[in-house]
């Protein structure tokens, strides 16, 4: 979590979520909570997409 601590701005707050979404995840898989993992899956997926686009963009 300390990638959470040093980045700021959109790309903190999109980590943040992403961490939120595993461990999400994590309940689904084990039970802990009812649902289906693939929508949690899928906001992952999108979220990834989001800071590698964040991340090439602040590079260049």
């Amino acid at each position: 979590m300390s990638a959470v601590l040093d980045a700021q701005g959109v790309v903190g707050a999109t980590i943040s979520r992403l961490a939120a979404e595993f461990q999400e995840l994590n309940f689904r898989l084990t039970g802990m909570t009812g649902g289906d993992p693939n929508q949690v899956i899928a906001d992952i997926n999108t979220d990834l997409a989001d800071l590698r686009r964040l991340c090439r963009s602040s590079t260049t």
